[in-house]
């Protein structure tokens, strides 16, 4: 057997019709409906009933196992692409969005540069496929905000960030606001987020999990007025002084801001996020994974 006898019979029952899947595959009818007879002659079965699209009992057995063996043999494939890649120095790297606006250029430059020993290829993506695309193999590291995974991936902080809160210059809350010397942003105590509505991510997010933790930290119960997906339309909404909102101190983020909106610290070391280089924990990592990492903590770390 060989991985064509299990892709035709899985094609097949994916297309639903002889003729969809020989296109699918790019034969003529004839010829996959002759190497299928070919097959059950062979194993001494039949794969479909009389209507040709229905699996028998043997065809549903015959199946299950094939999809496994397809699985495999692109994993197989994807971790000997990997691991070539790696050998010659060559990586394929995630990272976020809004991490992109930030670092991108840079490291491309710096991981690119003539006398570098490395060869390095950017993928921009949201966190949730970046995290699919790194443990399937498609990329060899990504960067992005800490996912909190510690089951599938293996992660290295590179800095912790601090989280902005921003908020309508019409709400009351901002008279407790705070100046510190030195600092970027006035401060506001954290007992007083109890006073404001909020515009969030969904649950599930990382931004919207730090937060929670806060609140449950600090005995809050949050009046939640709108989730959203999108920084955009979370930042429209603190300008319309529909509630406040949680960002990173990223140019492209604050720029959603109006002015009838400014951005405050929390005076509390709950609200932050480790930004870091992750991978999957199951792959062995290689020395040229180790040299890479050292170098983007230090081309990020020197930027900042």
């Amino acid at each position: 057997m060989n991985i064509k006898d299990f892709s035709y019979i899985a094609a097949v029952v994916e297309y639903g019709s002889y003729s969809k899947a020989a296109e699918a595959l790019y034969l003529s009818q004839p010829s996959l409906s002759a190497y299928i007879h070919g097959l059950e002659k062979q194993l001494g079965i039949r794969f479909f009933k009389n209507d040709r699209t229905t699996l028998t009992p043997e065809g549903e057995v015959y199946l299950s196992y094939a999809r496994k063996i397809i699985d495999l043999d692109t994993k197989l494939m994807t971790d000997l692409e990997q691991m070539q890649r790696i050998k010659s120095q060559k990586f394929l790297i995630g990272i976020t969005l809004g991490r992109a606006d930030q670092y991108l250029d840079t490291l491309y430059y710096m991981l690119n540069r003539p006398n570098s020993a490395f060869s390095v290829d950017f993928s921009m993506d949201t966190s949730q496929n970046l995290i699919q695309k790194v443990l399937s193999g498609e990329l060899d590291l990504i960067l992005l905000n800490d996912p909190m995974d510690t089951k599938t991936l293996s992660c290295q902080t590179i800095f912790t960030d601090r989280l902005l809160l921003a908020v309508n210059n019409h709400h009351p809350v901002i008279q407790k606001a705070y100046t510190v010397p030195g600092s970027k942003y006035p401060y506001l105590p954290a007992d007083a987020l109890g006073e404001l509505p909020y515009i969030l991510y969904p649950k599930g997010r990382n931004m919207r999990t730090v937060f929670d933790k806060f609140c449950k930290h600090m005995n809050i119960t949050p009046e939640i007025v709108q989730e959203v997906l999108s920084v955009r339309s979370a930042c429209r909404l603190v300008s319309r002084g529909m509630g406040a909102t949680l960002l990173f101190d990223v140019p492209q983020e604050l720029s959603y801001l109006s002015e009838d909106a400014n951005c405050y610290y929390v005076d509390a070391e709950d609200l932050m996020v480790d930004f870091v280089v992750a991978l999957d924990k199951k792959r062995p990592t290689e020395r040229a994974c180790n040299k890479i990492i050292k170098e983007i903590k230090d081309t990020v770390n020197f930027m900042n």
